[in-house]
């Protein structure tokens, strides 16, 4: 396989750290044991720990790899389950149920491990799924959404479960497999608005990154909610280059150790750049209903490609956010880093009235800026407002107008838009042109004062009926 002795490639610097910087079964005790249909699993319940019952939670269902069942609760932390029941994560999600299914694994006379994930368990797996849904949380509020992660085989087989049941599962995670489904099966996976975060290691030692997965990644690329982590070293959280026995043993295929202990170093630095609070905030995103972005079309204008905007724009976003001439006159600070981005993009199209759009450049396919329409209550009437923001070097070519034009000729068509209003510091001149051309005139003087109080703008309010 290539790259499988990545001993020989290790980054000068670098070091090989052997073991994960946790403790494995730390957590444990939060499982309880369960069967059902020939099959056991471990089963974590959030109302038993604090959180409410009569309430619908997520299920986490995760799927061990190969011969993990046979160590019995150790597939727990195998799976990337553990750290999941942590006090912290728990938290974040709200709450969620965390089921373990283990596959009914055995030895063969010759040693040999037979009986592991395989398409033989796809139904029996689905009963099992469903049973204990039944049985531990029906009975207590219910399951809201459907999150399977799979870990090597157990990868290989969440994409198998997603294939057979694509309309099941609201969220997919494999952990080091190459079976990507056809496009055919990811097409299905786009109409159920399946979120799929895709994890694998560049020099993972079972599996043909270059021959295999580099080929699938542009469909993997156009799903409408995918992740793609292929990162060029498996890191441990001391920052140490992930091996169990150096160089040549699963290091590199045993992602599910830092994606566990959500993707962030032991300091508190992420490891991937686009994921600045780790995976658990990707995972909360594809929790949360967004059924704007699914049902609002894509618009184009001649420069431009306007979409919703997506937890995978946070590095684009940042270009305006953290740029001092953008945010000088815009309601909220400058960012300080991408993570400062994730509450704003989770909380983007929560009012099915709204329409918020990122500007894509079509020249160079950049995310650029921003801009929309929001339903409002101005006065006595009722009046939507415009809001925009666009990178700094971007400006003078009339691309905040191109987008806002096009933006609110769709806005007409589909809501009862009578009188839109917007307003801007008197100093931003940029901003008032943009209004005009959008054929609105002076309302009012007034004054805003930014999010965090460091200035209050003089401004006008600019007023358009139709």
């Amino acid at each position: 396989m290539k790259n499988k002795d990545w001993s020989k490639e290790i980054p000068q610097g670098a070091f090989v750290s052997k073991k994960p910087t946790y403790n494995v079964g730390e957590y444990f005790e939060f499982f309880k044991e369960d069967s059902a249909g020939g099959m056991k699993y471990y089963f974590f319940d959030p109302t038993e720990h604090g959180f409410e019952k009569g309430k619908a939670y997520p299920v986490f269902i995760f799927l061990h790899g190969y011969t993990n069942a046979l160590e019995g609760d150790v597939c727990i932390n195998y799976s990337g389950a553990e750290f999941f029941a942590k006090e912290d994560y728990q938290k974040s999600f709200g709450g969620a149920y965390i089921l373990v299914p283990l596959a009914n694994e055995k030895r063969n006379i010759d040693g040999e491990v037979v009986d592991s994930w395989s398409e033989s368990y796809a139904n029996p797996l689905y009963n099992l799924i469903n049973e204990f849904i039944k049985k531990h949380a029906e009975t207590n509020g219910g399951v809201s959404k459907k999150l399977l992660w799979g870990n090597s085989a157990g990868a290989t087989m969440t994409y198998l479960m997603g294939q057979k049941y694509p309309d099941f599962f609201n969220i997919l995670i494999p952990v080091g497999s190459d079976d990507i489904p056809s496009d055919s099966v990811i097409d299905q996976w786009d109409i159920n608005n399946v979120h799929l975060f895709f994890a694998m290691g560049k020099r993972d030692e079972f599996n043909d990154y270059e021959g295999t997965v580099v080929p699938r990644l542009p469909r993997l690329e156009k799903m409408k909610n995918s992740f793609i982590f292929t990162p060029d070293w498996v890191y441990n959280g001391d920052k140490g280059i992930a091996s169990i026995n150096f160089g040549t043993e699963m290091g590199q295929h045993c992602l599910v150790n830092p994606m566990a202990c959500n993707l962030m170093f032991d300091d508190g630095t992420c490891m991937d750049q686009r994921l600045p609070r780790g995976l658990t905030d990707w995972i909360n995103y594809a929790l949360t209903d967004h059924p704007y972005i699914e049902t609002t079309p894509v618009l184009e204008t001649e420069r431009l490609i306007l979409r919703p905007l997506k937890f995978t724009d946070l590095e684009a976003i940042y270009k305006w956010t953290g740029d001092e001439k953008t945010a000088k006159f815009m309601l909220y600070p400058k960012y300080k880093s991408t993570a400062d981005g994730v509450d704003w993009i989770n909380s983007l199209y929560t009012n099915a009235d709204d329409l918020d759009y990122g500007f894509v450049w079509k020249e160079t396919g950049e995310m650029i800026g921003s801009g929309g329409i929001y339903h409002s209550h101005h006065s006595e009437t009722e009046t939507w407002s415009i809001g925009y923001n666009i990178r700094s070097d971007m400006w003078g070519k009339g691309i905040t107008t191109e987008a806002m034009i096009k933006i609110l000729e769709y806005a007409r068509t589909t809501r009862n838009i009578k009188e839109i209003a917007g307003t801007f510091a008197v100093e931003n001149v940029g901003s008032r042109r943009v209004m005009e051309k959008l054929g609105m005139t002076y309302l009012e003087d007034t004054e805003y004062t930014k999010f965090d109080g460091s200035a209050t703008f003089k401004a006008q309010t600019f007023y358009r009926k139709f």
